[in-house]
């Protein structure tokens, strides 16, 4: 038995003079002559194939008069998108590089690796392009890997390894369907980090092609930090990918193995990073001094370096300043890309380049069609060390922001597994959606040290703390709204479908409402200005007013898309799971939906009729057949056998217009010539109803792209409100109160309380007891007291307490007064770096040695038992070093808790103290624990 593919794959063996008088519509099970009857074709069905029996195919090859033009050609069995024997598949602007592929693809055909067909050389060339990745290439309804990968693939997915044998051999094969792409990228590439490279079909919908003709691309390289819209993505985490462009004078150095390690200084370069998944574009100047610390900022999950620094990560060298053996030590995914900047400008402006066009090209790499359109210089966020506090990643880990000290919690790969319970992020998470929750994590780890930015955002924050009814109707109307950058995100890399669309301007509609329920509070006619003065809430209403009239309207937007999609057909678009048989007809289905209303477009308005008109007609077909044969007689359109009548057994219908193709228990299935046409035009209208409503689809979509940074304003505005409502709700939930900064270096704090000790403490039905801090005459405070005495906790509260305040955020205490902080540095805890051969003592001191080198007089300096790590006079003299450095260089705002009470006396106890030092120890109480001065003897 011989199995005919479509009409283009029949020409190629000369049958279509033959077979052209026969058009072939169903695929039949009868071997009696009656099987040769001619039936009317199911068009544009590329599934619907015809058998016969070999003794029955024409002995002659015919021309169009009918007559023999020689003897028939040896038939080849149609197989998945492959004939053998074509080595010239693969075409190459380079004549000398396709000669070189033809030669290495005969050699693995010799050699037994590969079969040699048209799909194997495709496979195999991929397989050289992309050496170190996972390769998935899509043939028909399914993702396959062949070769010797599927072995590889088989045991990392647990799919079953099978087999496919060919003339040259049997080879390993592995696969899985298409639909369930999203599921094994998951594994592939959050989970194990992997690279995966996608071949897709390309498909015409108007133009099916045989599957010997089908043409295979690569649509995609998914890395860590390329994901755009998969369904598992989780919203209140940031994907960003980061670009580090370093100066030339480095890079020539690391080429030529002189790069230096932590001792060589700082090395000049720039950060570029997104989310491509959000459209979120960021840089910033930094140095290999500071890239440990924002690398722990960011938590980037990819990074892109330039690629002349690729030989220098193979051969496993450190590169400029450290950098490549830092991006190791972290376990980092590092891919490499080709600037093709000009090199020749210089400073920053010229690393700034760099680094973005190294982000733009990996992103032009990995997502190929899918590049979504990058922000103009104009629209990306420069971020500065001047407007940020900077935390370094030491301190991040110490004072648990985003992840606890302890064990528990399950993360990527290449990070540590890490909990999220009883950190700060956790404790003041009050955010109602997932772009909420992304700008408190990064405004936790960035405070701003702006004075007029963060008492801006204070005072928003004492607006909805005061107006307790205001606050619980907006975040009510918050949670509703979607997270639309990602929609606009997808809309710029040409996807989404028609419900996001109608997302968009529902999130527009409820954006509305905010302000609207904003308008009401507030009473803009000016009525109840007055009062909120009287009440001493003036600056408050001011603010509500601002943020009110910072939202750019959008009413032409959603007129636009309500104008043009009808949303009662919107809940019918919903996809549900179906299997393989029924893909034909959920396709017909979907595009029997008409979404889009009637008056939108001249075309599909005259598509419809066509459609409707031939409903009328099968119904009139149908009708007179029943009256004819039956009433059980139904016309119907089947995903295996195309547009068939089905009947009753009972009902026998006459042979030489109908034609049995299967039956079943109680009913028979025929084929019809009449009806097999007119379903083949039904066919190609909703074909050509789904391109034109793809077309329509693809300008609605470019409607919002056009209207992208006003709604990206809009957005970023709405996440402001869902952070300080946050904020205001866990100040009402957990008593917080409002600081005040100024720009001083003083830093008092009346009863302070520190977040995450009290809410585990509250969990146990326990009170925190409280402690202040007065830091104004004196700026460096030496803190003594036995063990379990809370030193640890009321150097960490202090820290937190800084960065709550910067951060825009009620705190924990009666009162607080904070000057401005630059930065935020702590060498507290034990722990040991055995990857990178640095013991606790060894940690302990190059985290020293970088306070000390990065500490300014505005900095804040938490510092826990320095010196511990060695013997009692080594560590004594270590921690008054420090301290006397910290007095005589820096001057910035410092605790030192320690056990060496020979440190007071030696900075002055019982004689003249040294200016700016005061002496503080820690006494156990019961219910909690006192303050008091130390003897003057320091024992």
């Amino acid at each position: 038995m011989f199995r005919l593919g479509p009409a283009a794959a029949r020409r190629r063996f000369g049958l279509q003079a033959v077979l052209g008088a026969r058009p072939l519509g169903v695929r039949w099970n009868s071997t009696s002559a009656s099987s040769k009857a001619t039936v009317p074709p199911k068009r544009q069905s590329r599934k619907k194939t015809t058998t016969i029996d070999f003794d029955d195919l024409p002995a002659f090859k015919a021309d169009a008069e009918g007559k023999s033009v020689g003897p028939l050609e040896d038939l080849l069995e149609l197989g998945r998108g492959y004939k053998e024997g074509r080595l010239d598949m693969v075409v190459s602007d380079d004549t000398a590089a396709a000669a070189a592929e033809n030669a290495e693809f005969a050699r693995a055909v010799k050699a037994g690796q590969v079969p040699d067909t048209a799909l194997a050389r495709l496979v195999y060339d991929n397989w050289r392009r992309f050496p170190d990745c996972i390769l998935l290439t899509q043939v028909g309804s399914f993702f396959e890997s062949y070769f010797e990968p599927a072995i590889e693939v088989s045991g990392l997915l647990g799919t079953k390894l099978t087999s496919k044998t060919y003339k040259s051999g049997t080879f390993p094969f592995t696969g899985f369907p298409t639909h369930q792409i999203d599921k094994y990228l998951k594994l592939l590439v959050q989970d194990l980090g992997y690279t995966v490279v996608l071949v897709e079909e390309e498909k015409d919908p108007l133009h099916p092609q045989p599957a010997a003709e089908i043409r295979r691309k690569v649509a995609r390289v998914v890395t860590p930090g390329t994901l755009l819209d998969e369904s598992w993505l989780t919203g209140y985490e940031s994907r960003y990918l980061l670009a580090i462009a370093e100066s030339e004078r480095h890079m020539e150095d690391a080429r030529d193995g002189e790069g230096g390690g932590e001792g060589e200084g700082r090395t000049a370069l720039y950060l570029a990073y997104a989310d491509v998944s959000t459209g979120e574009f960021f840089t910033k100047a930094g140095s290999t001094a500071d890239i440990e610390d924002e690398l722990a900022r960011i938590a980037p999950r990819e990074v892109v370096l330039d690629a002349t620094l690729r030989e220098a990560w193979k051969a496993g060298e450190e590169g400029p300043g450290g950098l490549l053996e830092l991006l190791r030590v972290l376990g980092v995914h590092v891919s490499f890309a080709e600037s093709r900047a000009e090199r020749g400008q210089a400073g920053e402006a010229g690393l700034e380049r760099t680094a973005i066009a190294l982000l733009r090209h990996h992103l032009e790499y990995a997502l190929r069609d899918r590049m979504p359109s990058m922000p103009d210089e104009g629209e990306f966020n420069r971020e500065s060390q001047s407007t940020q506090m900077h935390i370094d990643a030491a301190t991040l880990q110490a004072l648990e922001i985003r992840h606890a000290l302890r064990p528990g919690g399950l993360v990527g790969a290449h990070s540590s597994p890490l909990s999220a319970k009883g950190t700060l992020l956790s404790v003041l998470s009050r955010t109602v959606t997932d772009s909420g929750h992304r700008l408190l994590k990064r405004t936790l780890t960035a405070p701003s040290t702006s004075l007029s930015a963060i008492n801006a955002r204070l005072s928003l924050v004492a607006a909805l703390h005061e107006r307790e009814a205001l606050r619980t109707d907006l975040r009510d109307s918050l949670r509703t709204l979607g997270d639309v950058m990602r929609i606009v995100q997808r809309f710029r890399a040409w996807r989404g479908d028609v419900g996001d669309v109608w997302d968009v301007a529902r999130w527009v509609a409820g954006v509305e409402r905010l302000r609207d329920r904003i308008r009401l509070d507030i009473g803009l006619d000016g009525r109840r200005r007055k009062v909120a003065a009287d009440m001493g809430q003036p600056e408050g209403v001011e603010r509500l007013e601002q943020l009110v009239e910072a939202f750019a309207p959008l009413d032409d937007l959603v007129a636009g898309i309500e104008g043009a999609i009808d949303e009662s057909r919107l809940p019918g678009l919903q996809a549900e799971e179906v299997d393989e048989d029924e893909e034909a007809t959920l396709d017909k289905r979907t595009q029997a939906r008409w979404w889009l209303r009637p008056g939108f477009s001249l075309e599909l308005s005259e598509l419809r009729k066509r459609i409707q008109g031939l409903t009328r007609k099968r119904a009139k077909l149908e009708s007179r057949l029943q009256e004819e044969h039956g009433a059980s007689l139904v016309l119907s359109n089947s995903a295996r056998w195309g547009y068939v009548v089905t009947a009753k057994r009972r009902d026998v219908l006459p042979k030489e217009r109908f034609h049995a193709v299967a039956e079943a228990k109680s009913t028979r299935t025929y084929a019809y010539n009449e009806w097999s046409a007119l379903g083949a035009k039904l066919d190609e209208a909703h074909a050509e109803l789904g391109v034109a409503e793809a077309r329509a689809l693809s300008r609605l979509r470019a409607m919002v792209v056009e209207r992208a940074p006003t709604i990206q304003a809009n957005a970023e505005l709405a996440d402001e409100l869902d952070l300080t409502a946050s904020f205001a709700q866990a100040a009402t939930d957990l008593n917080y109160v409002r600081p005040v900064l100024d720009a001083s270096t003083d830093l008092c704090i009346v009863n302070g309380r520190h977040p995450s000790v009290e809410a585990g403490l509250l969990a146990q039905a326990r009170v925190f007891t409280p402690n202040s801090t007065q830091m104004t005459e004196s700026h460096l405070h030496v803190i003594t007291g036995p063990n379990q005495g809370g030193k640890s906790t009321f150097l960490r509260q202090t820290a937190v307490i800084a960065i709550l305040a910067q951060a825009g955020s009620f705190v924990p205490a009666d009162s607080a007064r904070i000057g401005i902080v630059d930065r935020v540095f702590s060498r507290v805890g034990a722990r040991d770096d055995l990857f990178r051969d640095r013991s606790t003592f060894m940690l302990e001191m190059v985290e020293t040695a970088a306070i000390l080198r990065s500490a300014t007089p505005r900095s804040l300096v938490i510092m826990d038992e320095i010196g511990r790590g060695t013997t009692l006079h080594a560590g004594i003299a270590i921690a008054f070093a420090t301290l006397d450095y910290i007095l005589r260089e820096v001057g910035c705002r410092t605790l030192f808790a320690t056990h060496y009470h020979e440190l007071a006396r030696m900075l002055g106890v019982g004689g003249s103290v040294r200016p700016g030092v005061a002496f503080f120890c820690t006494d156990i109480q019961v219910g909690g624990f006192g303050v008091c001065v130390p003897p003057p003897t320091g024992d």
